[in-house]
């Protein structure tokens, strides 16, 4: 039975500043049937709140706790592992530190760090600041011993009509500078769902998610066992699904017709 439907954000529920057609609707229809409800985003740079002040800003009523950043992911995954108080060193921007932080971490930026210290991972995301000397300071303490995780592997994202460098290719240069392949926490990494079912008690199969991308949102649910839904309103359309290996169970043009799904699937 359907217990949970999970969103992403850019290309799901809006594209760039402006709200989706039908988005809304799909939303009042998910708390109308009293289903738990999430946001799910590769972002790593925004805080949650952050992240849910700028959907409110959009007209869709949300509270903090129920927006999933990779920077809260990641977080709550290194949460599990190691011990509060434990140095986290992050390349990255001021949201994914305050995440690091709220969490128990003794989180700083891997520029602000002696050369001595002794973290026990290095978390990278996007980090508009790039330089040499983060990029080797990066490279050091992962080279000494520390776990390299990354937020996302997201390569670009959308900005003002154009592609701008992501997260994945900060990761990517840290990657080929270390020589060492990070874990992978936010989409398509199963950390972003190992994080999702602890946080709301709701099993995979249990669990709908409703992206754009095959190789991000559709990926990363079937892996973990969801049920999936690709919406046409994205990056990926009817062309890709043709020569994709990785097939959603469901696919809508819009969001239009989500509540006669939501309707089968909690019947199933």
């Amino acid at each position: 039975m359907l217990k949970l439907v999970a969103f992403d954000l850019d290309g799901v529920i809006y594209r760039g500043a402006q709200i989706l057609p039908h988005a809304l609707d799909a939303v009042f229809a998910i708390e109308e049937r009293r289903l738990l409800l999430r946001y799910v985003t590769n972002n790593a740079t925004m805080h949650r709140t952050t992240l849910a002040q700028q959907l409110q800003s959009m007209g869709i009523p949300v509270k903090d706790e129920q927006v999933l950043g990779s920077a809260a992911a990641t977080a709550t995954w290194l949460q599990g592992r190691f011990a509060a108080g434990s140095q986290v060193l992050a390349l990255g921007e001021s949201g994914l530190l305050a995440e690091l932080r709220e969490v128990g971490f003794a989180a700083q930026h891997v520029l602000d760090a002696s050369g001595d210290a002794a973290p026990v991972a290095v978390v990278v995301g996007l980090d508009r600041a790039l330089n040499y000397k983060s990029l080797a300071a990066a490279q050091h303490f992962i080279m000494q011993g520390a776990l390299f995780v990354a937020t996302n592997t997201d390569a670009t994202f959308p900005a003002e009509g154009r592609l701008l460098p992501g997260g994945g290719s900060v990761v990517a240069a840290v990657a080929a500078a270390s020589g060492v392949d990070p874990v992978v926490i936010g989409k398509p990494g199963l950390g972003m769902a190992e994080v999702l079912r602890s946080t709301t008690g709701v099993d995979y199969p249990e669990i709908l998610f409703v992206g754009d991308r095959l190789d991000t949102d559709i990926a990363m649910g079937v892996r973990a066992g969801m049920k999936t839904l690709l919406v046409l309103t994205g990056v990926h359309t009817r062309k890709h699904l043709a020569c994709s290996e990785v097939q959603p169970d469901f696919i809508l043009d819009d969001l239009a017709e989500l509540p006669l799904l939501l309707d089968k699937a909690i019947q199933d």
